[in-house]
């Protein structure tokens, strides 16, 4: 018995090695994957393009979007914006970007069938609408900077690739989404290393909001109407295209373009709840994520505190000094690496030193989607409760 707080220490010192080894590995994964950038001289690489857009209540944002993509200087640039039941003026703020340019076109989406996701069955219905060689499908939050169209067609197809998923460039302009959303893309990447993506030996795939194809590779696999049960449709369309042996890459661009997340506390648990449901998608995984998340961040806190306890009622601790000294020099460790995710993510490097108040609410998301993955029940996301 007397072995065992020495054996707890070893193990514990052990474990702060392994995860400072799989820090610095997982800077060194970013790091050697350079950040995409715009290249504005594509040469005659200028196939016919589609962009489609769908949108449900936006009426105040997606006016940016849509001058966004306008605004590019890709040659045959023709716009669909889907709008997928929108009850506010969403159908009449298109409208008027549509008399004015006639490279837009609205597409009205009245119903929903039963048993359906809105997003896919919306793409879906743009099918008689595509001419396009190369298809870009961009989520209403997105703002695309100058040279972002020409650049990922030229990549796309420089690359000789099937399909392109990118990942821009967070807007982060509440406290909230400052502290929260870069720890949930550094849970995506944790689960979904880019480089996995890219191999077609892999099953992982995780899209995003912003994806380049060839049309000829998004017909073959039958389009959104193949996923259009799905709850992540954009990586399940890059699931049946790995599986079907078509070139899939996931690239990070944060100088393409920018995304707006969710706003304050409640929404963007909500937002965060939901991807986690989707993105990690079973108990087994998420009790990883968990038990991932409480080593990380919040375990050193949780030995502060025992230490503590056991002073206030007078409980000897056999090598207290070492034991708080690895406490800290975890915390320390925690905090500089949650640091660089806030770097990485265009947020204040200040933020890492409340890594433990964003874990604590990651976690509390990741119990909410756990308790929505046992049940099964119901999803409310922009007004519709599938």
């Amino acid at each position: 018995m007397s072995l065992l707080p020495g054996l707890i220490a070893a193990l514990y010192a052990i474990a702060l090695i392994s995860l400072a080894f799989s820090f610095w590995q997982a800077v060194r994964l970013v790091k050697s994957q350079p950040d995409f950038v715009s290249t504005p001289d594509m040469g005659e690489i200028c196939p016919p393009l589609d962009v489609i857009v769908p949108v449900k209540d936006e009426e105040k944002e997606i006016g940016a979007c849509i001058e966004s993509i306008l605004a590019q200087d890709y040659p045959g640039l023709r716009l669909i914006v889907v709008n997928d039941r929108s009850t506010d003026r969403t159908a009449q703020v298109v409208q008027q970007y549509a008399d004015k340019d006639p490279r837009l076109t609205r597409l009205d989406i009245t119903e929903l069938p039963a048993g359906l996701f809105g997003k896919p069955h919306a793409l879906h219905q743009t099918r008689q609408l595509l001419r396009g060689d190369v298809l870009i499908f961009v989520d209403s939050d997105f703002h695309l900077r100058p040279g972002c169209l020409r650049s990922a067609v030229q990549q796309l197809t420089a690359d000789r690739l099937d399909w392109m998923a990118m990942m821009g460039s967070p807007e982060l302009d509440m406290f909230w989404e400052r502290l929260l959303v870069p720890i949930m893309g550094a849970m995506a990447y944790a689960w979904y290393d880019p480089r996995t993506i890219s191999d077609p030996d892999s099953p992982d795939a995780i899209g995003s909001g912003f994806i380049c194809v060839r049309r000829a590779a998004y017909e073959a696999i039958g389009g959104h109407e193949s996923v259009i049960k799905a709850y992540d449709e954009d990586s399940a369309l890059l699931r049946l295209a790995k599986a079907a042996r078509q070139k899939v890459a996931y690239v990070l661009a944060p100088d393409l373009f920018t995304l707006r997340f969710y706003g304050g506390l409640k929404k963007t648990l909500h937002g965060i709840t939901r991807t986690c449901i989707g993105g990690i998608k079973t108990i087994p995984r998420m009790l990883i994520t968990l038990n991932a998340l409480n080593f990380i961040s919040l375990l050193p806190l949780e030995i502060a505190a025992g230490l503590g306890i056991a002073a206030l009622y007078g409980i000897h601790v056999k090598w207290l000094p070492l034991w708080l000294t690895m406490a800290a020099a975890h915390f320390i460790l925690a905090a500089c690496f949650s640091a660089w995710v806030y770097s990485r993510a265009r947020a204040p490097k200040w933020l890492g030193i409340l890594h433990p108040l964003a874990v604590a609410m990651m976690v509390r998301a990741c119990l909410r989607a756990t308790r929505g993955i046992l049940s099964r029940g119901p999803i409310t996301w922009r007004g519709t409760t599938y």
